[in-house]
């Protein structure tokens, strides 16, 4: 419970921190451009070219792509796994983005790559009653150390979204349902074997002839993750250029191509429990092979029963570059002007 919350209040901060940035570049940027747009609503902002400035004016319909990277983590509250170190996401989507009197909604679809790994506290399994050749009892004992659980999951995003536009600032918020597409696991440990005679007064250690062994690094690939269905509170707040808005010159009301470049951080909270229903075994000893490490088995902690009773939430934030390839501008009057003065003759 208390890592739950901790998680939520954390995501609430990013969110909030956001927001506030937001406003305080909104006031920013405002005053910055107050007199910009007084100038520009006169007609007197045309550049050399006769490209009207307000290239943000009337209503805007925007495709483009985007790519992203940042850091990643899976939030758990099992009391054997750390939420640490984390990891790194990457994401590429395409964007389709409606802006109009400031106002911005935006979906589109997307797929994320995620690597992250989560460290897990040193464990250890004992078998009794084990004899020897000799048929003298002996107890064996495995501590497995230094483990590292890795998750590696690809998923498609569907966001939908909705803010403001500040004159070049921007911010976004909204939610974005995730689908895993596939996950597939690693697991890195250590295991130290030790026999434990009553006769003799202490463990018999590293006697390799014997199979006890000392620190011996394993590692599995391949085992599959299959996390649940998850909806992600996010936003997104940056800034955003235009690369040019071009239209037939003298034409009314008509499409103009539009350009724009972004450049914001985003984060992303997952809002449910994506941990799996796991069936596996931590840890699976074939009792033909017990000295034998590279028969064991080991399970990816979030895919063994152990978990199904704890949850866990996904976590992304980075920073994220979009380009808008393809745009129509709808509702200005005058796309490419002439001269100052001269409107009236290309109407």
């Amino acid at each position: 419970m208390v890592r739950r919350w901790t998680y939520y209040v954390a995501c609430a901060l990013l969110f909030l921190s956001l927001g506030t940035t937001a406003v305080a570049q909104t006031r920013a940027v405002n005053e910055h451009s107050k007199g910009d747009r007084l100038r520009s609503s006169s007609g007197k902002r045309v550049n050399g070219s006769g490209l009207r400035t307000t290239a943000y004016d009337g209503i805007h319909h925007l495709v483009g792509l985007h790519v992203d990277g940042g850091y990643s983590k899976m939030f758990g509250n099992m009391p054997q796994v750390s939420n640490r170190p984390g990891g790194y996401t990457l994401g590429l989507g395409l964007d389709y983005s409606y802006t109009g009197r400031g106002l911005i909604i935006q979906t589109g679809l997307a797929v994320r790559w995620q690597d992250v790994q989560n460290n897990v506290l040193n464990d250890s399994l004992v078998i009794n009653q084990i004899k020897d050749s000799e048929g003298t009892p002996y107890r064996l004992k495995y501590d497995m150390t230094d483990r590292v659980d890795q998750a590696r999951n690809l998923y498609i995003q569907l966001p939908i979204m909705a803010g403001r536009y500040f004159y070049g600032a921007y911010f976004l918020a909204g939610l974005k349902l995730n689908f895993q597409l596939m996950g597939n696991t690693k697991t890195k440990l250590n295991v130290t074997s030790t026999a434990t005679y009553d006769r003799y007064i202490g463990p018999w250690e590293e006697m390799d002839n014997h199979g006890i062994r000392k620190e011996v690094e394993e590692v599995r690939n391949g085992g599959k993750l299959n996390l649940k269905f998850d909806v992600m509170a996010t936003a997104e707040i940056g800034y955003e250029w235009s690369l040019g808005n071009y239209g037939k010159k003298g034409y009314h009301k008509k499409n103009a191509l539009d350009y724009r470049l972004r450049l914001g951080a985003f984060v992303e909270c997952g809002l449910l429990d994506i941990m799996p229903k796991g069936d596996k075994k931590s840890y699976i000893i074939p009792d033909a092979s017990r000295y034998d490490f590279s028969t064991f088995e080991f399970n990816h902690s979030f895919s063994t029963e152990a978990a199904r009773s704890y949850h866990v939430r996904n976590f992304f934030t980075g920073v994220r570059l979009t380009f808008f390839f393809y745009g129509k501008q709808s509702t200005e009057k005058c796309i490419l002007c002439g001269p100052l003065g001269d409107e009236t003759k290309m109407r």
